[in-house]
């Protein structure tokens, strides 16, 4: 599906804004009027992404700053907002179905003001960060008036198109979605897990189950098929992709590349 309700919505919200709104469905919540790309359902902005690669551990940083901000949300489950680990601010709007949190709505890519600013410095330094790219004029109040007009309609989908899917297809899909997203970074099915309340072993079962192959499986043949494509569309060396799709050892890179499509890449793109 290539457009959802739910998602020509937060489109139309976010036009004309620098806002990211993004959505993250628990359980089998959700539906094909509710489908969301892997962009939309975790932090995805310029600003964003840079803060996950500026550092080696930033990425890590910035996940766990999001998974705290999850377990606050399951746990008290009401909206709550303030600044990122980065010194970006996020509003966070638990959506409830009875007393389960069936999702939960994110309006961030916000700079607060002069201490969102004196944070943002802090963090980066000296580095020239994409400052520009944040928005600058939504209030809090404006947050939670978009939040609650996303919540009314997610119910109202909810409600009009029940899920057709399992349980377990849903989580999977949900699990897949946040993969395809971040396949550059270091992702570990217990922070995974974590970010999406399973149990790691559990939902490592299930990937397997749904998807016919383990966890680190799917990301390698994945960042494999990026790096395919990379190696016949653009001119950047062999170490430069493998580093691209997430592999930080170009002879890892080489091994599972050949394993994956039969030769390296280096024949691959000689068409041998």
């Amino acid at each position: 599906m290539e457009s959802s309700l739910l998602y020509q919505l937060i489109r139309h919200i976010e036009y004309g804004t620098r806002l990211h709104i993004g959505v993250l469905f628990f359980e089998n919540f959700g539906n094909e009027m509710c489908w969301l790309p892997s962009t939309q359902e975790i932090h995805h902005s310029p600003m964003c992404d840079r803060f996950k690669t500026y550092h080696k551990s930033a990425f890590r940083r910035c996940f766990r700053c999001r998974e705290l901000a999850i377990q606050k949300a399951l746990r008290d489950k009401v909206p709550f907002d303030g600044l990122c680990i980065n010194g970006i601010y996020e509003y966070t709007h638990p959506v409830l179905v009875g007393d389960t949190v069936a999702c939960m709505i994110f309006i961030g890519n916000i700079l607060a003001g002069d201490e969102g600013l004196q944070k943002i410095q802090k963090r980066i330094g000296n580095k020239a960060f994409p400052i520009e790219t944040l928005e600058s004029t939504v209030t809090k109040e404006d947050c939670r008036r978009i939040a609650l007009l996303i919540e009314q309609y997610i119910l109202f989908l909810l409600e009009r198109y029940p899920t057709t899917q399992s349980r377990e297809n849903s989580v999977i899909k949900n699990v897949v979605a946040y993969v395809m997203g971040n396949l550059s970074f270091d992702i570990r099915m217990e922070e995974v897990a974590a970010l999406f309340h399973y149990n790691p072993r559990y939902l490592g079962r299930l990937f397997k189950q749904e998807m016919g192959m383990g966890f680190r499986e799917f990301i390698n043949r994945r960042r494999v098929e990026v790096a395919q494509k990379r190696l016949r569309t653009t001119a950047r060396s062999v170490i430069e992709i493998a580093g691209e799709v997430g592999f930080e050892n170009v002879t890892y890179f080489n091994r599972v590349f050949k394993e994956t499509v039969g030769v390296t890449p280096t024949q691959y793109r000689r068409g041998i």
